[in-house]
């Protein structure tokens, strides 16, 4: 049997198998280089391309001294391709070193196998007879293997996939859920400074507050509404909103509830110079009803809204300011207007009030009940009684006479010759001298006053109902004006 030969060039490139006249064809042309590799057929391992050209004997003996790694050192080895069919035997073939029937034994790794500790085996060509061996050149195989590196381990790619994915789950998760927790955190920090009381009543000042849901009353010591004169310190920590209720003793503006806004928008101008004052409107309270109007403004770099809501009771007047970021849209009118709708005063001071007024109408009907409620207010609020109110009136209606435009004036006046005309000469003479002492803020006997409130009580209760009607009308608007000069 002739020998077959496998070849292993220096750039990795095997070639074969191949009989012997062809290796020596190979190995005289000089396309084998001395540090090639051949594997004879049946030897133990590679051999240089002389050793592998020696007799059988001198191959064992070279196989035996051969500083070519053993095959025993290989992790791996490659199997030989199949001869060409059109290749052409030698005319002359050694003595075989194995059996003719002999399957054709494993050649033992080659250099390249062993380099390539758990890599696919390299690559052998079947090349005919006649056919050059490139000197230098890697197969084409080798190279693309160079190339693309390393097979990818479909697990390894299934778990970079999962670890991807998982990522993006969580990170969209976070999306989602961190600005949700983050304004969780904001409302639960409200809630901790909140009183556990749904219904507050503050008897000092005749004020209920039944709060909607999602509102809180805050404990007077949170740090989210701070102002010292509040009564009632409210939050909807949603949103959010915060807001407080304060009360005050006006009573020159009882009867004016947009004039006592006026003067609340004057004071916060200086504080808040972006503000602009928006519409106004009516509210519906849990009793009566208020004045609303709307603001807007900056508070450092955020657009802020608010609604400031005012109504009285009795003298006393009560004013719900709240505020939200200008983000909270009409969620801010939507909640202050179920917040009024829970707030009420008790209408202790308004009875106390009406009560008053109706027992002076009787001794002072050349007043309105509008305008001697402005001066039973300003007594109550100040804790004064109410014995000198017939005698302030006269008073009041003396100066704001003067005060009154030119015509109204002339008309009070006529009306008022029609109260003195049932007096004589002499007592309309001492009449008009003690009412200028009164005017002047001298002081008076009682008896001396009591006997002009008499007369002017008849004169004006013999009026017609019509000129009666318009002295009241007069006589409040001198004492509206009589209430605003030093």
């Amino acid at each position: 049997m002739t020998h077959q030969y496998l070849v292993h060039l220096p750039d990795g490139s095997e070639y074969g198998p191949v009989d012997r006249a062809t290796l020596v064809a190979w190995r005289d042309e000089g396309r084998l280089p001395p540090d090639a590799l051949v594997w004879p057929e049946g030897a133990p391992e590679w051999l240089s391309p002389d050793d592998a050209l020696a007799e059988p004997a001198a191959q064992v003996v070279a196989a035996s001294g051969s500083d070519t790694p053993s095959a025993t050192s290989a992790p791996g080895a490659a199997t030989p391709s199949a001869a060409p069919a059109a290749a052409t035997p030698p005319a002359a073939a050694p003595t075989a070193a194995v059996p003719p029937a002999a399957v054709p034994s494993v050649a033992p790794a080659s250099p390249v196998a062993r380099a390539a500790a758990a890599g696919a085996a390299a690559p052998t060509s079947s090349v005919p007879p006649s056919a050059s061996i490139p000197p230098t050149a890697r197969s084409a195989r080798s190279k693309a293997a160079d190339r693309t590196g390393p097979p990818v381990s479909p697990r390894l790619v299934a778990l970079a996939f999962g670890v991807a994915a998982t990522l993006a789950l969580l990170f969209g998760a976070w999306s989602l859920l961190g600005p949700w927790l983050a304004k969780r955190a904001e409302v639960e920090a409200v809630k901790s400074h909140a009183l556990p009381d749904r219904r507050i009543e503050d008897t000092a000042v005749g004020l209920v507050a039944d709060l909607p849901a999602g509102w809180v009353a805050l404990r007077p010591d949170n740090p989210y509404v701070t102002l010292p004169s509040a009564r009632l310190r409210l939050a909807e920590p949603s949103v959010p909103i915060f807001a407080s209720v304060t009360v005050v003793s006006r009573p020159r503006h009882m009867d004016a509830l947009d004039a006592h806004l006026d003067e609340l928008l004057q004071d916060r101008f200086p504080k808040q110079p972006s503000m602009k004052p928006g519409d106004r409107a009516d509210v519906q309270l849990g009793r009566g009803r208020g004045r609303l109007v709307r603001t807007t403004w900056e508070e450092g770099l955020v657009p802020m809204q608010g609604e400031t809501v005012a109504w009285a009771d009795g003298y006393d007047i009560f004013t719900l300011d709240a505020q939200a970021p200008l983000a909270a849209g009409p969620r801010l009118s939507e909640e202050v207007a179920a917040l009024c709708r829970g707030l009420s005063a008790t209408g202790l001071l308004e009875r106390r009030v009406s009560e008053a007024v109706d027992r002076l109408a009787l001794d002072v009907p050349e007043l309105s009940h509008e305008a001697l409620r402005l001066l039973v207010s300003e007594r109550m609020s100040e804790g004064r009684g109410l014995e000198d109110v017939p005698q302030a009136a006269l008073r009041m209606v003396s100066r704001g006479l003067d005060a009154l435009a030119p015509g109204e004036a002339a008309e009070m006046r006529a009306i008022y010759q029609q109260v003195w005309a049932p007096m004589d000469e002499a007592e309309r003479v001492r009449s008009a001298a003690l009412l200028a002492e009164i005017k002047a803020g001298h002081p008076v006997p009682a008896d001396a006053v009591a006997a002009l409130r008499a007369a002017v009580k008849t004169g004006v209760l013999a009026l017609p109902p019509e000129q009666r009607a318009r002295l009241q009308e007069l006589s409040s608007r001198a004492v509206r004006k009589s209430l605003l000069l030093p």
